[in-house]
């Protein structure tokens, strides 16, 4: 599956065809992150189901669904209109636009079935559905993610440092966040060779803390993701 760093490095592009709103960017490089927080709703799960049936019922489900992403545009657009703040439409604008983006490369790259049009009952898209994934593919894209969380980690430190701005100051916090996921990803590449049965517990373990400080991470660096290059 696409790695969490990767949705945001694939949502910052759109800085090269959308023009500046404030709060656009920073929101669709939260939003192309947000739909995995689904993860957080599997491990809830498997303490009542099997992992396997946990995944199947929470993972890409109603956070890859296109109606939970008109829902969050609506309720962004009554909000602006209530409290007579355009930037809040432009925060509900970023943030669909974002987890369309993740859903996108879900699609290509997830190799499993996704719930579009969760909760209808229809059938799951699965693009994929002539090949299954070994099990060694699933566990070294595990393992990719934080190698990307890493990545992520120094990117938002770089636009910090183009940037400096009032919440700079999480710069020390983020450099502490990029060592420790060089560790973790040591620790998995171990593990993914090893490949115990209690793997995905591992994991999962490490990649929901890990996802969180990306999200708190791009919250807190939203003023230096609004930088706009000087067109000369």
């Amino acid at each position: 599956m696409p790695q969490a760093g990767l949705h945001a490095a694939f949502g910052n592009q759109f800085r090269r065809f959308l023009s500046h709103k404030r709060r656009l960017f920073p929101a669709i490089i939260f939003g192309a992150i947000l739909p995995d927080l689904d993860v957080i709703a599997v491990a809830i799960g498997s303490l009542f189901y099997p992992i396997h049936q946990a995944e199947h019922i929470f993972h890409r489900t109603f956070s890859h669904s296109f109606f939970t992403l008109i829902l969050i545009y609506l309720l962004f657009a009554i909000w602006s209109e209530l409290k007579n703040n355009p930037s809040l439409k432009s925060v509900g604008k970023g943030l669909v636009l974002g987890m369309l983006t993740h859903i996108v490369l879900d699609t290509f790259f997830w190799f499993r079935e996704i719930h579009f049009l969760w909760p209808l009952p229809i059938k799951p898209f699965n693009l994929w559905i002539f090949w299954e994934a070994p099990d060694w593919f699933n566990r070294s894209m595990l393992v990719l993610e934080f190698f990307f969380f890493r990545w992520y980690a120094w990117f938002l430190i770089q636009k910090h440092l183009q940037t400096p701005n009032r919440l700079s100051w999480i710069v020390s916090y983020l450099n502490i966040w990029k060592n420790i996921e060089s560790g973790i990803l040591l620790i998995f590449i171990i593990l993914g060779i090893w490949n115990p049965q209690f793997f995905k517990i591992l994991f999962g373990a490490a990649y929901i803390p890990s996802l969180l400080f990306a999200l708190w991470g791009t919250y807190m660096s939203r003023d230096a993701l609004e930088y706009k290059p000087m067109v000369a």
